[in-house]
């Protein structure tokens, strides 16, 4: 797709029934008779951190890598072991920053041990200015040897943004001395058909002028979601559900991306108009998809939006950064704050308490509340399996529990226990609300952000074919 192409001007018809009634239809022609139509693949990459700050989340990645992708493969309902190829790339920084390396790259693998080697043989160390070789890794993830036919998927997890987005003490503030520019890296990811998503470790990332605003805009691009996480306890669960979820959003891009996509760049409609008529036929024929909902500890900002628009249409981060608006005071919820204060009383020690850290960016839409007669939601899990304690957290994070279950009376990650808790957090439930950041995988009716999601990627797809 051409940078200057703005899909979300114009208007158009109506959305023809042939928009959600052309099951064999695919943005990629390739698709037909490249494999069984019924049979999933999936590539994905993890690209990790590895500068001092990032200890625990290594661990904790290391620590899971095996249960993640068994959950993966089952609830996924992969059919093969080779169906699910995990990557690996691992970022510190480029020189005089850091003299260790830049990036590593291990390739893709099937075989989940190797996957787990790789990781163990990975620690938090250096790191030199505050931002990272981040764009360097998004070059290394986009340019791996990805397969044609499967899902595409990679999850980022930092605490600090790339070189060359305007943050003070930057040792390459002109950008990634590679060449690389992160928001073109993100908008080639999107027309692959890559979905990006970043794991936001907070509170450092929001110590940063604008790295949330443009974390907040890649994973736009590419359709993707930004999962702010207080604590590593949550990483695996993070992950899990955005792989379940993408794996749904995968399926309805395949099945009406081609319609969608000639709506759009054939009949020069806005994505914003052909989403919200694909949104209404596909819960008119009650479609539900999986969604991971972590609760946002952002507060709305005039500012941060205004960043995130300039991220997301500017061509270059050299063209973005005059038109950034620097956001005052703190980016935090005021529930979040006073979750972190408590624990920070709570946790004084003769060796002083936590610091306290500056703040982070727009928060993800509000959950879409089903509409009547649509199907219930149901929470499909609570994440047990890997057994987060409800407060082993660096801020108290809790994990919501609930018996529920899909079809069959099994959980989506297998046979999971646990006792009855609060299964939403919705508004009307924040009176008894103990602040802590919770996190669930729901079934649910489509919503609205979902059918954007699929009538971008079918866009980008499509216009790079």
């Amino acid at each position: 797709m051409d940078e200057d192409m703005n899909m979300d001007s114009g208007a158009g018809p109506g959305l023809q029934p042939a928009f959600v009634e052309q099951p064999q239809q695919s943005v990629d022609a390739g698709y037909q008779g490249a494999v069984d139509p019924g049979r999933k693949q999936l590539d994905l990459v993890f690209v990790q951190d590895c500068t001092g700050s990032q200890g625990s989340y290594i661990s904790s990645a290391t620590k899971n890598i095996e249960q993640i992708c068994a959950h993966i493969f089952e609830s996924g309902k992969l059919q093969s072991q080779e169906d699910l190829r995990v990557g690996l790339v691992a970022f510190r920084d480029h020189p005089p920053q850091d003299h260790t390396y830049i990036t590593k790259n291990f390739g893709f693998s099937s075989d989940i041990s190797k996957v787990h080697k790789d990781l163990s043989g990975l620690y938090a160390s250096g790191g030199g200015d505050g931002p990272e070789a981040v764009t360097a890794a998004l070059a290394e993830a986009l340019n791996m040897d990805w397969r044609e036919y499967a899902s595409k998927m990679v999850v980022l997890i930092a605490d600090a943004p790339p070189h060359g987005i305007g943050e003070y003490g930057d040792g390459f503030d002109e950008g990634s001395p590679d060449g690389f520019d992160p928001l073109q890296l993100a908008r080639q990811m999107a027309g692959r058909g890559i979905t990006l998503f970043f794991v936001a470790c907070e509170p450092a990332l929001s110590g940063y002028s604008y790295a949330t605003d443009f974390y907040q805009a890649i994973t736009n691009i590419t359709s993707g979601l930004m999962l702010p996480l207080t604590t590593a306890d949550l990483l695996a669960h993070a992950i899990v559900g955005s792989v379940l979820e993408n794996l749904d959003m995968e399926r309805l891009v395949r099945e009406v991306g081609h319609a969608v996509a000639q709506r759009i760049l054939g009949n020069n409609e806005s994505v914003d108009d052909v989403a919200r008529e694909l949104h209404e036929k596909l819960l008119l024929r009650n479609e539900s998809t999986k969604k991971v909902v972590i609760e946002s500890i952002y507060k709305d900002s005039e500012e941060a939006r205004h960043n995130v628009n300039v991220f997301t249409q500017a061509p270059s981060l050299t063209e973005a950064r005059p038109l950034l608006k620097r956001v005052h005071g703190t980016r935090f919820t005021d529930k979040y704050l006073q979750a972190r204060q408590a624990y920070t009383r709570s946790s004084y020690s003769p060796y002083g308490s936590i610091p306290p850290r500056p703040t982070p960016v727009k928060a993800p839409a509000s959950p879409t509340k089903a509409v009547p007669g649509s199907p219930p939601r149901k929470v499909v899990t609570n994440f047990a399996s890997f057994g987060a304690s409800p407060t082993a957290s660096v801020f108290g994070t809790a994990v919501a529990s609930t018996p529920f279950s899909l079809a069959g009376g099994k959980a989506a990650f297998g046979g999971m226990r646990g006792g009855v808790a609060r299964p939403t957090f919705d508004e009307e439930e924040e009176e008894d609300d103990d602040g802590r950041q919770k996190v669930e995988l729901r079934e649910d009716s489509i919503s609205l952000d979902q059918a954007r999601r699929i009538a971008m990627q079918s866009a980008w797809r499509s216009a790079r074919a």
